[in-house]
């Protein structure tokens, strides 16, 4: 069989039913065969936003996110991506249909010199496929390596005179294997313990860790707190869970009164912890592997392998005890500190209107904003895989892209992306893939005419205003060019009502919500 013909093989045998595609003139053969195959193929109009919609896609459907970009420019419009990705552990699989090497260095079209270079530092492992033979146990090997152990990207470059080359089918055997923690001590850990706390990251969304925090934290009285990539492990309604760690008030208390802090499924990134002001004193470190471990707080006791299995060793181990903690007294705390910023700052009661107006399932998806990190620090979160940002290389282009994916990903939940000016304008362009295969995003654009963090930052530390105010475009019209519903709020209670009675989740449609500047979380 053709090359083509085999790459497409290869994706059914794996499951895999969507990619993002933008095509060029060393791909039309591809183009050809995609055609022919039960396979969704979602043609974007810029690779760096296919990027995050495979990104969206990972993380939402806990897959694969598969990317086919073209030599030269194409490949190299991915970058941005590929380094979220990789700084989030999500899995993509970046194919790259390469020029001949052999023809580099005669002025070809699109030509590079190992284009895999640029990709060394920001992906698992770079492939490059030298022969027809290669192909399919090279794809596999890639494939695999994304997946495995901690997740991330990786990039695959594929001459593209090997998709008209008669190519062998073969795979070898299964090569699944999952690390077993070695659990020794962790039975333990917390003896003579009063007031343990349990932190968790986005390695532990997964279906089966809920019931054994419901039985740990529940049942034994600890605290639970998350990143913000772990948003959702937990309904935060719960009455041992408190949200992310990045709060203030009774959040930092819980965490400077732990007397041992289990950390599980997440990598304590600085710009997400120590950054923010989080403290931790005595730390248990479980996760995927010890990658991350001993960066930002010193470790005492460390476990890397199967964090489900580690969990549910912990479970065991605790069952029939009871610690210190009054979490009848701390949720209520909570609540009284979370009426104050509602009454004092604009930031609290638009997320909350949100949170209030949307359905419970919705997914959302943040750019970064003000108002995201609002959510990020208030934003309750009820189910998993509900809650996107950016938590790789924090790129403000994230929202509308990563949004489509997830939709896709999800298509039985709705879904909201909200962007800030500043970051979605050079987006837009993908609203007409959202048109063209009818994807139901609703688009929520935070317009306060400038690089809102940013103004913030200059007023605040050298008086200077205006500094990063935005000639913005009319977001309305412009979505209704590209076909779409779209509406403009510039109070509370407009907002409100066109969430309840304009969105219909079934169809693509804008909302531009014009509001001044408001104050960061971190200043409330």
């Amino acid at each position: 069989m053709f090359g083509t013909k085999a790459i497409t093989d290869y994706f059914l045998k794996k499951d895999v039913h969507d990619i993002f595609y933008l095509p060029g003139i060393h791909t039309l053969s591809f183009s050809e065969i995609l055609a022919q195959q039960n396979i969704n193929v979602f043609v974007g109009r810029h690779e760096g936003n296919l990027a995050f919609m495979a990104d969206g896609f990972a993380k939402t459907s806990h897959r694969i996110g598969v990317v086919i970009v073209t030599p030269g420019p194409g490949l190299g419009n991915v970058v941005s991506g590929c380094m979220e990705a990789y700084g989030d552990d999500i899995p993509l699989l970046i194919i790259h249909f390469d020029t001949g090497r052999e023809e580099v260095g005669k002025g070809i079209l699109h030509e590079v010199e190992e284009p895999g270079n640029i990709f060394a530092h920001i992906t698992k492992k770079t492939f490059f496929v030298s022969s027809p033979q290669d192909l399919v146990p090279t794809l596999d090997a890639a494939y695999r390596t994304a997946l495995m152990g901690r997740k991330g990207p990786v990039l695959i470059s594929i001459p593209y005179h090997l998709l008209r080359k008669d190519v062998p089918f073969e795979l070898s055997g299964n090569h699944n294997h999952r690390a077993q923690p070695h659990l020794a001590g962790l039975e333990s850990i917390l003896d003579g313990k009063k007031r343990p706390i349990l932190i968790g990251g986005k390695s532990l969304m997964t279906e089966q860790a809920r019931p054994l925090l419901e039985e740990i934290c529940g049942k034994s009285s600890i605290p639970f707190l998350t990143t913000t990539s772990g948003k959702g492990i937990v309904d935060e309604r719960h009455p041992w869970c408190f949200g992310a760690i990045t709060q203030k008030g009774i959040v930092k208390d819980i965490l400077s009164s732990a007397d041992i802090t289990i950390a599980v499924g997440t990598r304590l990134r600085a710009a997400d912890t120590k950054k923010r002001g989080v403290r931790i004193q005595e730390l248990v470190h479980i996760d995927v592997d010890d990658r991350w471990m001993g960066k930002n707080y010193p470790v005492r006791f460390k476990i890397t392998g199967d964090i489900v299995e580690a969990l549910s060793y912990l479970g065991d181990s605790l069952k029939g005890r009871r610690f210190g903690w009054d979490l009848h007294d701390l949720k209520k705390t909570q609540q009284t500190e979370r009426d104050g910023l509602y009454k004092e700052f604009d930031g609290c009661r638009i997320i909350d209107l949100l949170r209030e107006t949307i359905p419970q399932n919705t997914t959302t998806v943040w750019d970064l904003n003000m108002l995201s990190y609002w959510a990020e620090y208030y934003f309750p979160v009820y189910e998993q895989d509900t809650f996107l940002m950016p938590r790789g290389s924090s790129s403000i282009f994230y929202g509308l892209p990563a949004a489509i994916g997830a939709k896709l990903a999800r298509p039985d939940r709705p879904c909201l992306s909200i962007c800030g000016d500043g970051g979605v304008l050079p987006t837009m362009s993908e609203l007409t893939t959202m048109q063209r295969y009818q994807i139901p995003v609703v688009v929520f654009v935070y317009n306060n005419n400038s690089f809102g963090v940013l103004e913030h930052y200059m007023k605040d530390r050298y008086s200077l205003a205006g500094t990063m105010a935005l000639n913005n475009p009319d977001f309305v019209q412009i979505a209704r060019a590209f076909g779409m519903g779209a509406k403009r709020a510039k109070t509370l209670q407009t907002l409100r009502t066109i969430l309840l009675r304009d969105v219909t989740w079934d169809k693509p449609y804008l909302i531009e919500f014009d509001y001044p500047l408001i104050l960061p979380p971190w200043k409330s």
